[in-house]
């Protein structure tokens, strides 16, 4: 009938799409790979050799007398990459059934990427807080202990409690990196949304920090108390506990081996009704360099 709305359209009518793929929200980016260590490896470990601080120097005390030699301390350190994957298949009548929409080959390249650039992120954080392997083997194994920590219910004073990112635990993760003769050029801090709201939280606006904390949370700046700020959500969470770890580290503390970087391949398959394959690899490894260079700082984030 004239004037009528129409509640459905005829078969006839192809359904109209947008020209182009639309990512979802998402981390595209690696957040820390430009700020850690980065080698090549060939083959499947390579061993970085390490050495130590060495003294006190010898006072002479008498004149043309026997040279005393003294050792070095010296150490190796591991990084084993492993490979990764991500595949996706595309059916061969997907451009067909896609209407308008073109088949989405180059989008899930691109997706891949960012998988790619996620996944190094969580291979740097899992060596920053996981086990290094130390040893003219390879085979020692070396944790973080609580003089590399910072407690969820660390305060400065008062009664300890569980608590979220506090100025109190920045000052003592400066104070850890410091005591550590870890240089100050070069320090990062990884943290989620709910520690940088949490900092905004727990200072007072009379506070020296206030305004330091706002320009944090409005971008204007990235660093406080000599760390490089990085955002990431991709922290470890205990969900049981709802405790995060934080991590800060020095550059020099984390070690990126890269025995392939990102690969990408496109092939049809026969033997599956000709469908595309689009695979992307990467071997990639992490370890951490010297323990007294990466501190994990314990946050809650309890509602």
């Amino acid at each position: 009938m004239a004037g009528e709305i129409l509640t459905t359209l005829p078969e006839h009518y192809q359904t109209q799409f947008a020209q182009n793929w639309e990512f979802l929200a998402q981390q595209g980016d690696s957040r820390l790979k430009d700020k850690v260590r980065v080698e090549t490896v060939n083959g499947k470990e390579r061993q970085f050799s390490q050495i130590g601080s060495v003294g006190p120097m010898r006072l002479i005390t008498t004149r043309n007398g026997a040279t005393i030699p003294a050792d070095s301390p010296l150490a190796k350190r591991w990084v084993r990459p492993a490979g990764y994957d991500f595949v996706t298949w595309i059916d061969e009548w997907d451009d067909i059934a896609l209407g308008e929409l073109p088949a989405p080959e180059s989008a899930h390249v691109r997706a891949h990427a960012m998988a790619a650039n996620r996944n190094i992120d969580d291979v740097l954080i899992e060596a920053a807080t996981g086990t290094a392997y130390i040893g003219e083997t390879g085979v020692t194994a070396v944790d973080l202990t609580s003089a590399e920590q910072v407690a969820v219910t660390y305060v400065e004073s008062g009664s300890a409690v569980n608590s979220g990112l506090t100025i109190a635990k920045l000052r003592k993760t400066k104070f850890l990196l410091d005591a550590g003769e870890v240089e100050d050029d070069g320090r990062y801090f990884a943290l989620t949304a709910k520690q940088v709201q949490d900092l905004l939280a727990t200072t007072e606006v009379t506070s020296s920090d206030y305004n330091s904390v706002k320009a944090l949370v409005r971008g204007e700046i990235n660093s406080f108390l000599g760390f490089t700020f990085v955002r990431t959500q991709r922290l470890d969470l205990v969900v049981a506990t709802d405790v995060r770890s934080c991590i800060a580290w020095h550059r020099d503390g984390l070690l990126l081996g890269v025995g392939q970087g990102r690969k990408a391949r496109m092939d049809i398959l026969p033997t599956q009704n000709h469908t595309i394959q689009i695979r992307t690899t990467e071997v990639i490894g992490a370890t951490r360099m010297e323990e007294v260079r990466v501190v994990e700082v314990f946050c809650d984030e309890s509602p």
